[in-house]
């Protein structure tokens, strides 16, 4: 191993740890990771080094992911995994497969939007992967504006048939994952027209492709979209679909909440909030899994800036000083530790608790919680998928140059990260239903029925606005202090965007900053509430939660995620210094005494950062040169049908300048 490698140490397996287990959710999903983990690494067909994915066309890239696809349902069959332990199968993988939303939004789709006939029908079907599904919702000409979707559903009361069409261009189902080529059942989202009466939008099972042939259905139009930005998602298949005059069955309608009857009778769902179910199912699932992709940015950052020296801080040294130990690494790459660790740990909260109440749901019919789930999940989504963006390009930044090679994982990362900033629905748009639900909920006094409103009360009577005393700067640690600057905060934005609406401006862009600091103080109170928990049981890594949490509280404080945060807390000089030290001092107490320890808790194994600045058997420059440089299509005599072209180009200065000596010979002649 080449010197300057320090004692870099990357797992194989998962570590063992009391910590790991709790930061993994419970010792299940612990010992579930590390199967499924043995199961993909182990298989030839999973192999990360075998093919460079950025190297390949991406036609090729997708036929591989089908292929794993494939395999995937292979091991799901014959072990009898479960469809959680399919899904973070699918994860484990870094492609997107084209069967990802199998289990994450057409079953879950079906499972809580079918009747429980239609169910005994289609869930076993789907399990089985007898049909591959997809979830078409999103239009050419609109995809947060939900209520303004062109496809219409026309019942035909003589057929007992739904009829689908895509009336407009406009009206093209569009980026819908794995339709392209994939898929042979979509939910499809389209307007209900019964005898020209439009009841909305409502949800239909539709068969798009043969069982037998993967042919087109007749009526059904399908193209694949082609390549994303950064080359992200490879193993998705996104497609444009039309319909024209597509038949279904009546029996094809999701039934659950709202049904037609033969004879053209709308029945009405007991509940609108229902229809709140497909897309909070999509983004409970993202309030977890978007943590764990920063995570794994920040943990190959750690091993790249851990192994890596450059200059020297005292040039009285005789070594360099390894990147990490400049404050201009710790203070990007810490915060996102502590981030990335809260939007984990509260988002399995969020997951856990959604899920509690779907099965409550499915036997009770009650949907007293929905909006509550709704509004947490919006917010979730607009604040899980910004601070990741953000945070996998912070990493790949404080990496240097090396960070910028496809084979670094940077690049993989943040094309598959970046995504989530639009899809199920655009940040800027859909983050506006949580300044909306603000503003109901306020001017009716209602806040109590939704436990993330419950700050409002504490605005509203004013308990919020008397400051504590802030004097030296270890009093930015109390629960107390931290909960006073994020409510004082949220007073101010609360109240600046009910006067801008009052006044009729366009909140659209001042609402992502208040969805933000709302989240801000959501994230905290979950995290603070875990740490209490933690605090009464103390178990051994209690002092590496606590150092986390001060981190992420103090994070968000002083480098907070849009300018109007930090203007909605106007703090005496005197309290930004002391906030200030109070952030630094959290930075390096656990930088110094936590941070490798809370990494290798986390347990991130070579195969699931999949970097060539993060192996167990070679250092990054090893890697980099071996993997990289020596690998590349591009190297040895592999160009050389393309020498006799540059040694033409090289010669083309003599030719031209012979042609210019001869024409003015030629002139001169005459």
């Amino acid at each position: 191993m080449a010197s300057g490698s320090g004692d870099r140490k990357i797992p194989i397996d998962p570590v063992i740890t009391p910590f790991s287990i709790f930061l993994w959710g419970g010792r299940d999903k612990f010992d579930r990771r590390r199967d499924i983990h043995d199961a993909l690494a182990k298989n030839p067909i999973f192999s990360k080094t075998a093919v460079v994915l950025p190297s390949i066309a991406r036609k090729d890239a997708w036929t591989r992911a089908a292929l794993q696809a494939r395999e995937l349902i292979r091991l799901k069959l014959e072990h009898g995994w479960s469809h959680t332990a399919f899904r973070e199968a699918i994860r484990l993988t870094d492609n997107m497969l084209p069967v990802q939303p199998q289990f994450r939004i057409f079953m879950s789709n079906l499972d809580r939007q079918m009747s429980d006939e239609q169910k005994a029908l289609w869930i076993p079907k789907a399990e089985r992967f007898e049909i591959f599904g997809s979830y078409a919702q999103t239009e050419l000409g609109h995809g947060s504006n939900v209520r303004d979707l062109e496809t219409t559903a026309t019942f035909d009361r003589e057929h007992d048939e739904f009829i689908i069409n895509s009336p407009t261009l406009s009206s093209t189902k569009y980026w819908i994952g794995t339709t392209g080529v994939w898929a042979t059942h979509s939910i499809v989202v389209a307007k209900l027209l019964i005898d020209r009466k439009n009841y909305g939008n409502h949800l239909f099972l539709t068969q798009i492709r043969d069982l037998d042939t993967q042919r087109l259905m007749p009526g059904v139009e399908i193209y694949e979209l082609g390549p994303k930005a950064f080359q992200g998602m490879l193993g998705t298949d996104n497609g444009a679909m039309q319909f024209h005059n597509v038949r279904i069955p009546r029996s094809q309608m999701l039934a659950r909440n709202a049904q037609v009857l033969s004879d053209g009778t709308y029945v009405e769902p007991k509940n609108q909030k229902h229809s709140y179910g497909s897309m909070v199912t999509v983004r409970a699932i993202m309030a977890e899994i978007t943590g764990w992709d920063l995570l794994k940015a920040v943990a190959v950052c750690y091993h790249y800036t851990s192994f890596r020296k450059q200059f020297r801080k005292d040039r009285s040294r005789e070594t360099e000083t390894t990147v990490i130990d400049y404050a201009s690494v710790k203070q990007r790459l810490i915060p996102l530790l502590a981030k990335g660790t809260a939007l984990v740990l509260v988002g399995q909260n969020v997951t856990r608790g959604y899920d509690a109440y779907t099965i409550n749901n499915l036997k009770t019919g009650d949907f007293s919680q929905l909006e509550d789930f709704h509004l947490q999940t919006v917010g979730a989504k607009v604040y899980s998928t910004e601070i990741t963006s953000h945070g996998v390009e912070t990493c790949r930044i404080a990496c240097g140059g090396h960070g910028y090679h496809a084979l670094s994982g940077f690049g993989r990362m943040y094309a598959n990260a970046v995504n989530a900033v639009t899809y199920e629905g655009d940040n800027y748009v859909i983050g506006q239903q949580v300044p909306r639900a603000i503003m109901k909920h306020f001017k009716n006094r209602t806040e109590g029925s939704l436990p993330s409103l419950s700050y409002l009360a504490r605005i509203r009577d004013g308990s919020e606005s008397s400051s504590p005393s802030i004097q030296p700067e270890g009093d930015w640690l109390k629960p107390e202090v931290q909960q006073w600057a994020l409510e004082k905060r949220l007073a101010h934005m609360v109240s600046a965007h009910i006067e801008d609406t009052a006044d009729g401006r366009d909140t659209s862009y001042t609402c992502h900053a208040l969805t933000m600091a709302h989240s801000d103080f959501v994230y905290w109170k979950g995290f603070r509430e875990l740490l209490q928990t933690l605090e009464q049981e103390r178990p051994a890594y209690l002092e590496q939660v606590t150092s986390l949490f001060h981190v992420f509280a103090l994070s968000i404080l002083h480098n907070p995620h849009h300018p109007s945060l930090a203007q909605a807390l106007p703090l005496p000089f005197a309290q930004q210094r002391s906030l200030r030290a109070a952030h630094d001092a959290a930075v390096e107490n656990l930088a110094a005494n936590h941070l490798a320890g809370i990494i290798e808790a986390y347990g991130f194994t070579e195969y699931e950062m999949d970097s060539a600045l993060a192996r167990a058997d070679k250092t990054p420059y090893e890697a980099l040169f071996e993997e990289g440089a020596k690998r590349s299509e591009m190297s040895g005599n592999s160009m050389s049908h393309l020498w006799p072209m540059m040694v033409n180009t090289r010669q083309m200065w003599k030719r031209i300048e012979g042609a210019r000596c001869q024409e003015g010979n030629m002139q001169a002649k005459l």
